[in-house]
């Protein structure tokens, strides 16, 4: 009998008010681990898609080539709205991680950046 084994993961760590340039879109990161980030944008992405991601710290915004691994739409639901605004959480994965970016993301996770979930 074969066992269920889940695959292990990088700990993600939930971020607090990073801007990030995903593309050409401005947003904002959600969370991040050691390979891979989820970000909030204006914009859908497409999977598959290979793309830079700036994260604007406040000492440096180092620069990462990721791909995106998915995107899901999410309502805004403003009172009194008569149009209804879309956001998107987009799953990228780091391919081309450069020593500073490298720093940069062990920064954010901290602890976690050698943790597995």
């Amino acid at each position: 009998m074969d066992s269920y084994s889940p695959i292990a993961r990088a700990a993600r760590v939930s971020t607090l008010d990073v801007e990030t340039r995903l593309g050409s879109e401005f947003g904002r990161l959600i969370n991040v681990s050691a390979t891979g980030a989820l970000v909030r944008t204006r914009a859908p992405f497409q999977a598959g898609r290979q793309c830079r991601l700036s994260i604007h710290l406040l000492d440096a915004s180092p620069t990462v080539i990721v791909r995106v691994v998915r995107s899901q739409d999410v309502p805004i639901n403003l009172p009194g709205a008569t149009s209804r605004l879309r956001e998107y959480l987009v799953g990228v994965t780091f391919t081309e991680l450069a020593p500073a970016a490298k720093e940069a993301v062990e920064s954010l996770c901290g602890p976690a950046f050698a943790q597995v979930e």
